[in-house]
């Protein structure tokens, strides 16, 4: 169930992170219930290696998935300038075009006009950046860009929720980890799409309906579903 308020969002989030649900199904969790209590149209989610790779951790839509992909292939757009910068990234409009000409393309090609993107901050590390579009030139107030930064802390948290995840190496491992979560994620969500006749957007709602009535993980539901479907 989509959560109805930030508090109920966290609140959800830190029990998952509690009994050990693993990163991956928490942050698609939230991601989810950032874009209805912000009323984005689609969010990205771009994490940072050891090696500087930006690899791309969630996406609510395949449109996401070109845009975030875009950025880290070209090493350009809101997220990357977030992701280097350390601090939040709003642009609207034209505004779009003239900081970044080549991924305004993009952007626009896929009905965007506007993007907020929040860093995903550890410490003294970036770990990587949430990237809200909307298809509308949606300006956000200072309280929604406040809740929307509180999405991306909790995503940090969940993702480094480890006590030993202190030096460079841990660090890379916790994130590789929820990058492999992801993978299953994803292999899940064409499953059901093609079961059902679903979009990517509604494969995913799906497959939490499934995940929160089998009472289990996000990523466990998916790997059930991948696999009695390889088997059967």
């Amino acid at each position: 169930m989509t959560a109805t308020s930030s508090s109920d969002a966290f609140a959800a989030a830190s029990a998952a992170m509690v009994h050990g649900v693993d990163a991956a199904s928490t942050v698609h969790v939230l991601v989810a219930d950032c874009l209805s209590l912000l009323a984005a149209d689609t969010a990205g989610i771009l994490v940072r290696l050891a090696d500087n790779d930006l690899e791309l951790l969630v996406a609510s839509s395949h449109r996401a998935t070109e845009l975030e992909l875009h950025q880290a292939h070209a090493r350009s757009g809101p997220c990357f300038d977030a992701v280097k910068t350390g601090y939040a990234i709003h642009a609207v409009g034209d505004e779009i075009a003239d900081r970044w000409p080549d991924f305004a393309t993009t952007m626009y090609g896929a009905g965007f006009h506007a993007v907020h993107a929040m860093p995903l901050r550890w410490r003294s590390r970036i770990l990587g950046g949430l990237n809200l579009f909307w298809t509308e030139p949606e300006r956000l107030d200072e309280e929604r860009i406040r809740t929307a930064q509180a999405f991306a802390d909790i995503c940090s948290l969940a993702i480094m929720q480890s006590p030993e995840a202190s030096d460079l190496g841990a660090f890379d491992e916790r994130l590789r980890a929820a990058l492999e979560g992801r993978v299953v994620i994803e292999r899940a969500k064409g499953v059901l799409s093609e079961l059902h006749d679903l979009d990517m957007a509604e494969s995913f709602q799906r497959l939490i309906e499934l995940s929160e009535a089998a009472e289990e993980p996000l990523a466990e539901t998916a790997s059930r579903i991948v696999e009695q479907t390889y088997t059967s």
